[in-house]
């Protein structure tokens, strides 16, 4: 379509200059606005734009043009007569149809700028008639003065209707270039044709002819152009010049055109016409009287506006659970309480820190933080570590949006401490499940094989009389079958796969039945202290396996206390739990031990000081018996194990459901 505009252009210059060469020729004249109405009707037909109703509505006011240039041409009808009926209906239909082109979308309650046009439009118009018209034109109530100053009032108007438009924030098309420029030489014609009208001096071919054939073709030439659907719509590129800036400028040079035609006016002329500027000092004053309502009612609803926004986003930053951090250069200039809390800072002493102050160095070389840093992108999202303002590492996820044009900054910082936690039991008792299975897998097979070596071996010595020889090695196998035996039934304890003999045992008696064989285990050098709860605690287990709980932990304190120390077992409720507890004030253990401690045959001991399946017997009972296991531990401040187990009759509620084992590891 454009170069179908382009060649429209071209084609009609050439037919407006073969008219002037001629001296004027009415074929030409009438051809070139019934030419034009066809195009702008072809070009809404082939392309059926948005704003077809308003390019339909211009196809037939040019209609109406070219009709009234052929009644013209064709009769000899005075002045005002039935061309100029088809003239002004030609506008009635115009001005409208240009107001549709403005489509759905137009701002149409910006009270603001149709005033502002308004107030641009009539200066400009007046300040034309005084400079233009006021000495060689005088209204009268007539016929004839009413259609003589029609014309102009309605290219005016038209030309009004396009400075609405330009007050759109965007920049113009070329539709919308090619339309104004049309009505330009239009109200130029026009004013100059109603001059001598009264007089009829009007001639075909003057200089008048180029206004009114090149308004035809740069309105046919709108419409082909490919812009035609978007006259008034805003254009997704920046402006330069904001649009309150761009309205004060046009404005301000339009309201100072008055003055400068009235200072003109009275050098030239001599003589004011006051009745005029009377009208459109009216006019303008009472248009800027309503421009500064309007404009002082929106910054009000504007800063109503902005309170209510910083309200909401107030409510956000001090009330988001999450760390929130505000600033520009690292300068975490203000923070929300979430973050004071999770860090120990006040928003003082935050305002005073740069990010890297509470990063961990670990942390501090991150290659996304310098990617930004360096202007390399503008956000991140990443794990990182916080160092608290008591000395504690905190984990986080931060995501963390730069401004890049001005270098301010949000971090929106997330406490992950516990979650990380939580996948680490997760992942512990996944790993722990899988070694599970495996270990109870191999126990059974392995068990099985036991059996038939431990028969075959009574077999033989049933048949081997007291004094052989043989006797003594087949017991030696036999003993060699039954420590496997013993080593398989704790390989199954750690794989939840051994026969439990379940019933409703009081915790304490349990305890209570093992003081005895604890001292004797325990030794000399290490105090056994214990607390019973005064209320009965009853659990459903398997009495001989609680048993072995509680001797494979307190074997494993012993072993942790070489120079002694105290052993400290309790029994107690909490809630629906009946909690067994057993401490040791021994060496303790650090964070890479406690998370393989209940791993099968791991061991700190020395070699063939021990077979590592004690505590991972101790973790296989308590997940069967349907409970859970905590262990808190630290080098050189001992060792707690805390046995949580159901109560009769209360309900189960385990941290995970699988193993239901949980590992504290603070």
């Amino acid at each position: 379509m454009a170069s179908a505009a382009r060649t429209y252009l071209g084609f009609g210059a050439l037919l407006i200059a073969a008219h002037l060469a001629v001296g004027g020729n009415t074929g030409i004249y009438e051809g070139i606005g019934l030419a034009s109405a066809g195009a702008i009707a072809i070009a809404v037909a082939v392309h059926r734009p948005e704003n077809w109703l308003g390019w339909s509505g211009i196809a037939v006011a040019t209609g109406f043009f070219a009709a009234g240039d052929l009644v013209y041409q064709h009769s000899s009808a005075s002045f005002p007569g039935v061309p100029d009926v088809l003239y002004l209906a030609s506008y009635a239909v115009l001005l409208p149809s240009l107001v549709l082109l403005a489509g759905k979308d137009f701002p149409w309650r910006d009270w603001g700028g149709h005033i502002d046009a308004v107030l641009i439009t009539t200066a400009l118009a007046v300040a034309a008639w005084m400079v233009f018209l006021d000495d060689k034109m005088q209204l009268t109530f007539s016929a004839s003065s009413f259609v003589s100053a029609a014309y102009p009032l309605a290219d005016v108007i038209a030309i009004g209707v396009m400075i609405r438009f330009a007050l759109v924030p965007g920049r113009r098309n070329a539709s919308y270039w090619l339309l104004l420029v049309a009505l330009v030489p239009l109200l130029v014609s026009d004013g100059s044709y109603v001059l001598p009208a009264f007089d009829a001096t009007y001639r075909l071919g003057s200089w008048l002819d180029v206004g009114w054939l090149g308004s035809y073709v740069l309105i046919a030439a709108a419409a082909l152009h490919p812009t035609m659907s978007a006259v008034a719509s805003a254009d997704s590129r920046p402006e330069r010049v904001s649009l309150p800036v761009r309205r004060v400028i046009v404005g301000g040079l339009a309201i100072t055109c008055l003055p400068v035609a009235t200072a003109y006016e009275n050098a030239i002329h001599r003589q004011l016409d006051i009745e005029v500027l009377l009208i459109a000092g009216i006019v303008v004053i009472v248009g800027m009287v309503a421009r500064g309502v309007l404009l002082v009612h929106e910054l009000d609803r504007e800063r109503r506006r902005a309170e209510a926004s910083e309200r909401r986003l107030r409510l956000i930053f001090n009330g988001a659970p999450i760390g929130i951090s505000v600033g520009r250069d690292g300068i975490m200039s203000e923070t929300n309480p979430a973050l004071h809390r999770m860090l120990g800072y006040t928003g003082e002493e935050f305002a005073q820190m740069h990010y890297l102050d509470v990063t961990d160095p670990d942390d501090r070389a991150l290659g996304v933080q310098l990617d930004l840093n360096e202007g390399k992108r503008d956000s991140f999202s990443i794990d990182k570590r916080y160092v608290a303002k008591d000395g504690r590492v905190i984990d986080t996820h931060v995501h963390v949006a730069l401004d890049l044009a001005d270098g301010l900054g949000v971090s929106i910082i997330e406490d992950i401490s516990e979650r990380k936690e939580l996948e680490e039991q997760l992942r512990q008792a996944q790993k722990m499940e899988a070694v599970g299975k495996l270990a109870g897998g191999v126990a059974h097979d392995f068990n099985n094989l036991m059996t038939a070596v431990l028969g075959y071996s009574d077999l033989m010595l049933a048949k081997l009389p007291p004094g052989d020889v043989n006797r003594e090695k087949v017991e030696a196998i036999r003993e060699s079958a039954v420590r496997a035996s013993d080593l398989t039934r704790q390989l199954l304890a750690f794989g939840r796969r051994q026969m439990l003999r379940a019933a409703d045992v009081d915790l304490r008696d349990a305890v209570r039945g093992m003081d005895s064989l604890l001292r004797s285990v325990t030794g000399e050098d290490v105090r056994l202290e214990t607390a019973f709860d005064p209320q009965p605690v009853i659990v459903r287990a398997d009495p001989t396996q609680l048993e072995q709980v509680v001797m494979n932990l307190a074997v494993n304190a012993r072993d942790a206390m070489l120079s002694g120390g105290t052993l400290s077992i309790g029994v107690a409720r909490d809630g629906d739990d009946a909690v067994l507890y057993v401490a040791d004030t021994g060496v303790g253990m650090d964070e890479a031990t406690r998370e393989r401690i209940f791993e099968p045959f791991f061991t700190t001991k020395p070699a063939g000081a021990g077979s590592g399946l004690g505590l991972s017997t101790v973790y296989g009972i308590v997940g069967q018996t349907g409970g859970s296991l905590e262990v808190e531990s630290e080098p050189g401040r001992g060792t707690r194990f805390v046995i949580r187990l159901p109560l009769v009759g209360a309900e189960r509620k385990l941290p995970f459901s699988g193993r239901g084992t949980k590992v504290l590891t603070d």
